[in-house]
């Protein structure tokens, strides 16, 4: 299992949540703000049902989609701070304050980060019939194309992280929006559009292996368990790191001693059998920080994306 510097899970597994501690005293809300069904969500019930497990109290998930995941985290923002309402974030967390002035809450005021749950790995799909075969063969022709070149994206965060592909790589591409990754992997799948940047997943690996697709890059600083063998965009671009996460929020006043308690019986969880092997069927891979290194990460985040959205002048007002 892979864990942040910081973060050991040895004392977690050593038995249940002490009875002293008196928490929780009531049903917990864990509210994921994505629709019901997805991959993310299954994830997020199965951990409930192993926490309401250990904490003999009922875990519920909360769908509260739209947004951009924005109103989801506005309901963990107003919760009272006492760790029975639980908030799931990804990277919107991050890049939502750079796009707009029109957040309801405060990400760093009204919020408190408990851990970075888990990481997913982006990936370069191409078509068989994509000149490129490499990261560096598709330097070469975004170079050659001089800013036509177009690529498939369905959410902002991909489109950003294109973008500061091309800013490290001194290259220019085009970006071509989609509404989901769902029409953007038909099309790509049909030959309509070329390259598509898009989780590393499972069932698109499936197509790779078919030879439908073709994995001409992961996007992470280091190989992905999910491809190994895939060249890594970072070669022709150093330095360069862009992957998703996923991480637990809870209402900014929320005490101490709380938040470490959340923190500790979700790692416990993560860790189980039953559990690890959820995360790595849906393409991701388990973290469980430290909620000190969790908010590390948050800043330096931030700080990663503002000069590229800046500069390339995206909002959602």
């Amino acid at each position: 299992m892979l864990a942040m510097a910081g973060a050991p899970l040895g004392p977690l597994l050593a038995g249940p949540a002490r009875a002293a501690e008196a928490f929780p005293q009531r049903v917990v809300r864990v509210v994921v703000p994505f629709p019901p069904g997805g991959a993310t969500d299954a994830l997020a019930r199965q951990m409930a049902e192993q926490l309401a497990l250990r904490w003999q109290q009922p875990v519920v998930v909360e769908n509260k989609p739209g947004g951009n995941t924005m109103i989801g985290t506005d309901t963990v923002a107003r919760a009272a701070p006492d760790g029975h309402t639980i908030g799931l974030v990804t990277g919107s967390h991050i890049i939502n304050p750079l796009l707009t002035d029109k957040i309801p809450y405060d990400t760093q005021r009204d919020l408190r980060p408990v851990m970075l749950l888990t990481r997913f790995h982006m990936a370069l799909y191409a078509h068989p019939s994509f000149a490129a075969k490499n990261p560096q063969e598709l330097v070469e022709l975004a170079r050659r194309e001089q800013g036509r070149l177009p690529y498939a994206y369905a959410t902002t965060q991909s489109y950003l992280g294109m973008e500061l592909f091309n800013s490290m790589a001194g290259i220019r591409m085009q970006g071509v929006p989609y509404k989901g990754s769902a029409q953007a992997m038909t099309d790509l799948l049909g030959g309509h559009i070329g390259l598509l940047l898009d989780p590393l997943a499972p069932s698109a690996l499936e197509h790779v292996r078919s030879g439908k697709l073709r994995l001409l890059a992961t996007m992470g600083a280091q190989p992905s368990e999910l491809a190994p063998q895939a060249p890594v965009a970072a070669s022709m671009a150093p330095g360069y790191d862009f992957s998703g996460a996923f991480g637990l929020v809870v209402p900014g006043a929320t005490p101490d001693d709380r938040v470490q308690r959340i923190r500790d019986d979700f790692a416990a969880v993560l860790n189980l059998p039953q559990v690890l092997a959820r995360v790595r069927e849906i393409g991701q891979e388990p973290i469980a920080s430290t909620p000190q290194a969790y908010g590390a990460y948050l800043v330096a985040e931030r700080r990663k994306w503002e000069p590229i959205v800046r500069a390339a002048g995206a909002r959602l007002d």
